[in-house]
């Protein structure tokens, strides 16, 4: 007996949703394969959000972060990192009035309530957006805000098994990739100053030295000692101290060109790594640095101090400073012959 017309109609309706319901399994497995080995948070998100736009036809796709502490140094890495997807802050408050303190997804159908939640210049495109919570440490700390310009697109009630199953892994891989990043700048970072420190200086000298031979331009860098740090220590105390190679790493990181470093290389002593920069240049950007210090005072407990160093510059385009250790010791030694020198 053949089925009925009305039987037939709803056993295609079935087919169809089983299918679109692989398509988007098979959509999420893709995604999550893709990103799983990817090692730092910039990455990850770029990529993640690149992923969901393309695979699952939407226009925009952004990040909402709240101002929350944990999300300081997430915020800062990916503005630092040039990260490509869109970041939006909100406070905390204001997130949790919108959409709740809740792990489930939001699917919004009137967006203009909630256009706190969305960057000012997409705001008059977006028909529909969902809001899937991103999780850390088990604290919600904004969401992964999927936006069409279909007003259908999201609507409340609707299935969302495939959003929270997105929101749960997106959750999952950002607090891994986190969490191994800072475990790389606990091993790579100078407790006291927040400085790249000697470990990590030994590896990027060594790789930027490679740069330069391979497209024939010059390293050049800054070996800095202060000179007056025990006489600190001594008449004000080790926290004065601590207090002053802060100020002199803040000092040094605000005067430095994009493209440069600085490390804490040891106690009161710092290296500068000045990529495509002659001996000639880098011996200018010594006296400025000279200079700026000569003006910019300390200030501790009420009394203003100075602080003072010596500085020693080598360049790579220098007869036989081809290697780390090379350029190191030749910058030291002509540090040394300006600290004897009658000031």
């Amino acid at each position: 007996m053949p089925a009925s017309p009305d039987h037939s109609i709803d056993l295609q309706e079935l087919i169809e949703h089983a299918r679109r319901s692989e398509r988007i399994a098979r959509a999420l497995f893709d995604i999550e394969v893709e990103v799983m080995n990817l090692s730092d948070s910039t990455s990850f998100l770029d990529r993640l959000a690149d992923l969901v736009r393309t695979r699952f036809g939407l226009e925009q796709v952004w990040l909402v972060l709240t101002d929350i502490a944990t999300n300081h140094q997430l915020c800062t890495t990916l503005s630092q990192r040039g990260a490509t997807v869109a970041v939006h802050r909100v406070p905390t408050v204001d997130f949790i009035r919108l959409v709740g303190n809740t792990r489930m997804p939001a699917l919004i159908d009137q967006p203009r309530r909630y256009t706190q939640l969305i960057p000012a210049d997409i705001r008059a495109s977006i028909g529909s957006l969902a809001v899937l919570p991103l999780i850390m440490d088990d604290r919600v700390i904004g969401g992964l805000m999927l936006g069409s310009h279909d007003a259908g697109r999201y609507q409340p009630g609707m299935e969302a098994f495939f959003l929270e199953q997105l929101a749960v892994k997106t959750s999952i891989g950002l607090t891994s990739v986190w969490a191994r990043e800072q475990l790389r700048r606990l091993a790579t970072r100078d407790p006291l100053t927040g400085l790249r420190n000697r470990r990590d200086l030994d590896d990027t000298i060594s790789q930027e030295l490679s740069r330069s031979r391979r497209y024939g331009l010059p390293l050049s860098i800054l070996f800095i000692d202060c000179d007056d740090f025990k006489k600190v220590n001594d008449t004000h105390g080790h926290d004065c101290g601590d207090a002053y190679l802060c100020f002199v790493a803040d000092q040094l990181q605000s005067l430095l060109r994009e493209g440069d470093s600085v490390f804490r290389f040891a106690g009161d002593e710092f290296v500068v790594l000045l990529p495509n920069q002659d001996l000639a240049s880098a011996t200018r950007i010594g006296l400025r640095f000279t200079a700026h210090f000569q003006q910019a005072r300390f200030d501790w407990q009420g009394q203003s101090l100075q602080a003072c160093f010596s500085w020693g510059a080598a360049s790579s385009a220098e007869d036989g400073l081809d290697a780390p250790a090379l350029l190191l010791r030749a910058a030291d030694k002509r540090l040394y012959e300006q600290k004897r020198q009658p000031r």
